[in-house]
């Protein structure tokens, strides 16, 4: 019985204890996402739609961080000028030099701002449906 009772109290202070899966998970992993905020920078050729800026080297730079797992998804704002990036780094200094090598940070056609992310509800489906 005595066991049972300590148990039961070993029980009862490890459910109080403020940890959830997602907590410990990111405990384990030194990966955190950041998201950069896109918007137009001094080399924005005004009054031309962003699907006409020169965005070439900007997407292959994108494109490649997603083949390397360092990207989990990126685009354009529907209507607006700009987009965002949900990025995965170990630390902001990393997310600041991913960002800083973006070809269209470097060249001003974008300035974009940094924000760190913690998500605390998600779904394992994915984001968008594939387009069929």
């Amino acid at each position: 019985m005595a066991r049972l009772a300590l148990f039961l109290s070993l029980l009862l202070a490890a459910a109080a204890l403020p940890s959830s899966a997602d907590a410990q998970i990111a405990a384990a992993s030194p990966t955190r996402l950041f998201l950069f905020l896109y918007r137009p920078g001094p080399a924005w050729r005004a009054g031309v739609p962003m699907q006409q800026q020169d965005l070439r080297a900007h997407a292959a730079y994108h494109a490649r961080l997603v083949q390397e797992g360092r990207s989990f998804a990126a685009g354009g704002f529907d209507g607006q000028d700009g987009g965002m990036a949900i990025v995965r780094a170990a630390s902001r200094a990393e997310a600041e030099a991913m960002l800083a090598a973006d070809p269209a940070i470097r060249n001003g056609v974008f300035v974009a701002d940094i924000r760190q992310w913690t998500p605390r509800f998600r779904a394992d489906a994915p984001l968008v449906a594939p387009a069929g």
